[in-house]
């Protein structure tokens, strides 16, 4: 797989500089490794976003750095998210014969069964923690639901994914299930005929004082 080359400028490591760089629609970002000493860079705001738009941001991408181009892990973006901008990014880099950790997205395929039947959907986990040699990274992981009826449950167990890719997430947790369609209105017990209703709270301890 070709791996998309972002290019990199060192910078000085000041707050002040940071906000000139983003008016010039720079991104203030470092990049380390092992045996690589940390350097402060930054990046193209617009450049950097049309690549996570496309390759999702635990992605491997080549680091165009002083002329020399290097594999990268894209470890963390932070964001504003009340100017929903980019912050800082961090860049790990890698060597491609040893294996490295990263955040593996989980998408869902289909329409459940049991949600056409009145189920309520519940996606509680959407990304694994996998482990892989840089080559073999997956962009994400699908998983088809149509299949799954009310009361059914899918677990990281139940993923089928490549044996260069190992998950280190707890097998036993759930991904999604499909839950039991919820009441919309409690429903409310009336009494009988002729029977008198329960008093609470205040107006039963005045009854009791008559």
């Amino acid at each position: 797989m070709e791996h998309p080359v972002l290019t990199a400028a060192v910078r000085q490591a000041a707050k002040s500089e940071n906000k000139k760089l983003k008016r010039e629609g720079k991104v203030p970002a470092v990049v380390y490794g092992k045996g690589y000493e940390t350097t402060s860079i930054s990046v193209d705001d617009k450049e950097l976003s049309r690549i996570l738009k496309s390759r999702g941001e635990s992605s491997l991408i080549n680091l165009e750095l002083n002329g020399e181009a290097f594999p990268v892990l894209i470890k963390e973006v932070q964001r504003n998210v009340l100017k929903n901008s980019m912050e800082h990014v961090d860049f790990f880099k890698v060597s491609m014969d040893e294996e490295v950790e990263y955040n593996l997205p989980i998408v869902l395929k289909g329409d459940a069964k049991g949600v056409k039947e009145g189920g309520v959907l519940q996606h509680q986990k959407r990304e694994v923690t996998v482990k892989s040699l840089p080559n073999d990274m997956l962009d994400n992981i699908e998983i088809d639901i149509s299949d799954m009826d009310i009361g059914d449950t899918l677990t990281v167990a139940d993923l089928k994914i490549a044996d260069k890719n190992t998950v280190l997430d707890d097998p036993d947790e759930v991904i999604v299930s499909v839950l039991a369609p919820r009441l919309e209105e409690e429903e409310i017990e009336t009494p009988e005929e002729g029977e008198e209703p329960e008093l609470v709270g205040e107006d039963k301890e005045e009854q009791e004082e008559e």
